[in-house]
């Protein structure tokens, strides 16, 4: 049997350091990208398997991979339908203004940028910034360091496609930009890098949505963002996934608040993936730099859920806050792990942690265990958690009113979420309810 057969036949954790260099070279990247990759390749050959990741990617051979990548399945019209369910109006894609780019199994097909370019905005792929923009080489996989852990690795090997996002000094872009990135095959779809860059006093909102035309049979989701925020420059993410049939999601996400009075969000809006492991990071590193992650989510069925998200203090007078919302109902579990952490150095800091768990039915769980670490004595740090059920008192009550037991519980959840959907852009507040409601009543 051939090589070129032998490798098409290979599961993606059997790969060997010539297959890495080939599939760099037919990608034609610079040789600093293919050391990085090399970089992750040596760690995962170097460390024990991860049981939350390796079994999944072991699943995947190089060919289905590598069809994802150059093959692109998905017509236009499919795309526009899934987007929908995200959300995203079928005119905003035609918007020349609207900066909104398309990622299908890691190809960006659309990138709207002479709105952007006209204020000196870099919004391109990643595929073509790492060939063209000196920056890029400054920034790439700093935050997503390769020997970060398994996961990172993986990742920073095998990724593809995704946005690159540059501000410069004092621009603000007034409206958000958006991204779509869609599996559109079996296996291994996805595993985009977004790499985001602002300069002292810009300011970004960016939305990406997940999903997947049809329900798969088998996916996993391994996309990476990692974004640099400089002096009283402002970053807000929104992350929202809803996948179809059987869906592994599993992204790396990270940003690093270099400047002073810098401020970065991260909020999460998840819907539904088979499994789900998240571990949002924010390093605070600029004196009065503030970060939020904040998540809103919707476990049904028998979803297993892993999450464990971390704020890191580096400076004096920083803040933060790690905000978890969730509804956990039929048989999914939930395990929170999330961490407020003060380094040596991060006088004055404060934060607070808050997960708030809504349990419907008996065989749904929830498992909260937030920490806190310090290695400063003037530091101030808490947090509170609940998990509770939905009253037959509350559902008795809206009864009364003529609500029937869907619409009360939908009433019911809806208020529960209400503290950080009103956070949101008001377009994207309309369209997640919309989406909770019809999860909520199982479409």
């Amino acid at each position: 049997m051939s090589r070129a057969r032998l490798l098409e036949d290979k599961p993606l954790t059997e790969l060997s350091r010539d297959d890495i260099i080939e599939f760099s070279r037919r990608r034609k990247e610079p040789e600093w990208v293919l050391r990085r990759r090399l970089e992750a390749f040596e760690y995962l050959r170097s460390t024990p398997p991860d049981p939350k990741v390796d079994p999944l990617i072991e699943k995947v051979t190089y060919k289905v991979f590598i069809e994802s990548l150059e093959n692109p399945v998905l017509p236009t019209e499919e795309a526009i339908k899934a987007a929908e369910r995200l959300g995203v109006k079928p005119e905003e894609l035609e918007v020349l203004a609207s900066g909104f780019s398309i990622d299908v199994d890691n190809v960006v097909v659309k990138a709207v940028l002479k709105y952007l370019e006209k204020k000196g905005v870099i919004f391109t792929s990643m595929d073509e910034a790492v060939k063209r923009y000196p920056v890029v080489k400054e920034y790439a996989f700093r935050g997503l360091h390769p020997q970060l852990n398994r996961k990172t690795a993986y990742h920073v090997m095998l990724w593809a496609g995704g946005p690159f996002i540059y501000v410069p000094k004092g621009v603000k872009i007034p409206q958000p930009l958006q991204g779509v990135f869609i599996i559109g095959r079996e296996g291994l779809g996805q595993t985009e890098h977004t790499l985001i860059v602002l300069e002292e006093g810009a300011e970004l909102h960016w939305i990406e949505g997940c999903t997947t035309p049809i329900a798969l049979r088998y996916a996993v989701h391994l996309g990476g963002l990692e974004a640099f925020v400089k002096n009283n420059a402002k970053l807000y993410v929104a992350s929202i996934n809803n996948w179809l049939g059987e869906v592994h999601h599993m992204p790396v996400k990270r940003v690093i608040v270099e400047g002073d009075n810098a401020y970065a969000e991260l909020t999460a809006i998840a819907f539904y993936s088979t499994t789900s492991n998240t571990a949002p990071r924010i390093d605070l590193r600029g004196r009065k730099s503030r970060g939020v992650i904040q998540n809103i989510a919707l476990y049904r069925d028998k979803q297993r859920i892993y999450s464990a998200p971390l704020i890191r203090y580096e400076a004096p007078q920083t803040s933060a806050q790690i905000l978890n919302r969730t509804v956990v109902r039929d048989e999914a579990v939930e395990e929170f792990h999330g961490m407020l952490y003060a380094a040596r150095g991060a006088k004055g800091a404060t934060g607070f942690m808050s997960c708030n768990t809504l349990v419907i039915g008996d065989k749904a769980k929830s498992i909260t265990v937030p920490a806190i670490g310090t290695e400063e004595k003037d530091a101030e740090l808490s947090h509170e958690a609940s998990v509770g059920r939905i009253s037959y008192e509350k559902l008795y009550y809206l009864a009364l009113m003529g609500f029937d037991e869907d619409e009360a519980t939908w009433l019911i959840v809806n208020g529960f979420f209400e503290p950080v959907i009103n956070k949101l852009p008001i377009d994207v507040q309309i369209e997640v309810k919309k989406i909770l409601e019809l999860a909520l009543l199982g479409h």
